[in-house]
């Protein structure tokens, strides 16, 4: 299991790294693609953040309305910083899995952003799930970088695979 999970953040951050080489070809100033961009390298962050233990968000308040979440007011990220975002991410997950061991994957986390009633599941499906939420918005990303005149990239996982499992290229 673990070497699969460790296949998965690598595919998920090649998969990243050539959508980020196709929308670097034409509007890196697409609204839509900027949100939803910025969605998922948060949400990649907060996993790491709850994986490693340091998520110190107050979720019950956000949630009760009685605060913003830090990321409210923020103005929205531009291309560059997304990808340095996003990239940084991918090695902060690829580093837990790294020192992950199968007893590892075992160990129950809870999920904050999930209060009612609690999210709890493993270590190991915490990973599952970041790379599928990662998954299912890239599908949503290169259908809008399409529509923006792109040209995008299969990055199915089975091309990865059938390339030799190749590592990310950013630049």
């Amino acid at each position: 299991m673990l070497n699969h999970i460790k296949d998965l953040l690598a595919h998920s951050e090649w998969a990243d790294a050539v959508f980020f080489r196709a929308w670097g070809k034409c509007d890196r100033e697409d609204k839509e693609l900027r949100e939803r961009v910025s969605h998922c390298s948060g949400t990649q962050e907060l996993f790491v953040n709850t994986l490693t233990g340091t998520n110190e968000l107050p979720w019950k308040q956000i949630f009760a309305g009685e605060v913003k979440p830090p990321w409210a007011d923020r103005e929205l990220r531009g291309f560059d910083e997304l990808k340095e975002f996003t990239r940084g991410n991918h090695a902060r997950l690829q580093a837990i899995a790294a020192t992950s061991d199968p007893a590892g994957l075992e160990r129950r986390v809870t999920v904050p952003w999930f209060p009612d009633p609690p999210c709890v599941v493993s270590v190991g499906e915490a990973f599952v799930q970041v790379a599928m939420h990662t998954q299912h918005h890239r599908g949503q990303n290169i259908t809008r970088l399409r529509q923006c005149g792109g040209e995008p990239r299969n990055v199915d996982y089975i091309i990865w695979l059938w390339k030799g499992r190749p590592a990310a290229v950013w630049d």
